[in-house]
């Protein structure tokens, strides 16, 4: 064998291996890809399903995952760019569940999920990300304490505007011991949302 045609050998040799490498990595990508998406629909869903009553606990995943709508003015929840919302509906039953940003927790931003059934009421919260003190601010959290559980069953009418604030502010919701910004954030956030709800979406939701 000529040294050319050694040569062209090698390089053939290692045209092949930079092919099948490639081929593997791209592979092991859409793969991987493939997971991920499917782990963060899991666990966007196990989200949602936390805030849904138990009429629509059973409520199939793609019907949860699908029901998505565009937000009639997404800043009004703290959004800067368009946002969606699900409306979850099955036989009767319809609940509309919003997401929610708040600037006004101490370290950052709190999201939430907020839903609210037809009837104007509150059948879940949840925080879904914060950067709270752990051991003060991070009790919003259901793996933590109840307390996110107060909202439950509440409506824009069920208390005075001023109730809505932590107990030491004249309101009727508990706060933390060592922390007022955090739990005034979330209940904050909670009743925009109540108004944003009734402003924007009850018309629109009581004709479905």
């Amino acid at each position: 064998m000529t040294p050319q045609h050694a040569m062209r050998r090698g390089a053939l040799a290692l045209g092949l291996f930079a092919l099948v490498t490639a081929g593997s990595v791209t592979l092991t990508r859409a793969v991987t890809a493939e997971r991920i998406a499917a782990h963060q629909l899991a666990y966007q869903h196990r989200q949602l399903q936390e805030v849904l009553p138990a009429s629509l606990a059973t409520a199939p995943v793609q019907t949860v995952l699908e029901g998505t709508f565009s937000l009639p003015a997404p800043s009004l929840l703290g959004h800067r760019m368009p946002q969606e919302g699900w409306r979850v509906q099955q036989g009767g039953d319809a609940v509309t569940i919003l997401p929610v940003v708040t600037r006004q927790g101490y370290n950052g931003e709190i999201r939430l999920l907020v839903a609210i059934d037809q009837s104007g009421e509150i059948t879940g919260v949840r925080v879904t990300h914060h950067q709270e003190t752990p051991g003060l601010g991070d009790d919003i959290e259901r793996s933590r304490s109840d307390w996110i559980t107060s909202f439950d069953g509440l409506s824009l009418q069920s208390l005075s505007p001023s109730g809505w604030a932590v107990r030491k502010e004249g309101g009727d919701f508990d706060s933390f011991t060592g922390a007022t910004i955090t739990p005034r954030a979330v209940i904050n956030a909670v009743h925009d949302t109540l108004r944003y709800y009734h402003q924007q979406l009850a018309r629109q939701e009581s004709a479905l």
